[in-house]
């Protein structure tokens, strides 16, 4: 086997690629974890904004069993309360108001959701951040009447 010119006249001799993938993996390594903490904040606010949505969900067809408007309100609280609690959701503070003047056979019942979070609870740095949903829940058009 022949030798190049370049390394026959004593230039120095090139390593080639030896060691470059722990420094491709060291210089990488933070990005590859900024980008996955990234990725596990965002679904946990996803997760948050979901599990808000279904309380007040929950918290309308709840309302809209009810045979008061009284009682409708009562119940969408405290179903919305229970959701909140029972899906993992840490709220600071939490409140669900409802709207009941179209409360009667065939009306609506809506309900809004509003429930503070820490943002270091959904994988952020700091602060609180306010979580809104609200949902409509139709009324039996035929709630009241005897056969």
């Amino acid at each position: 086997m022949s030798t190049p010119k370049q390394y026959a006249r004593g230039l120095p001799r090139r390593r080639g690629d030896r060691g470059s993938a722990s420094v491709e993996l060291v210089l990488l390594a933070p990005v590859l974890v900024l980008a996955l903490m990234l990725m596990v904040a965002a679904g946990r606010q996803v997760s948050a904004a979901l599990i808000t949505r279904d309380a007040a969900s929950a918290a309308a067809r709840a309302a809209s069993l009810q045979r008061d408007a009284a009682s409708a309100r009562a119940q969408a609280r405290a179903t919305a309360e229970r959701e909140l609690a029972g899906r993992g959701l840490a709220c600071a503070s939490s409140h669900a108001s409802v709207d009941a003047t179209r409360f009667g056979a065939g009306g609506t019942v809506s309900v809004e959701v509003a429930c503070t979070v820490t943002v270091i609870d959904l994988g952020g740095l700091g602060g609180q951040h306010t979580l809104r949903a609200s949902a409509s829940s139709p009324i039996d058009p035929y709630k009241g009447r005897t056969p």
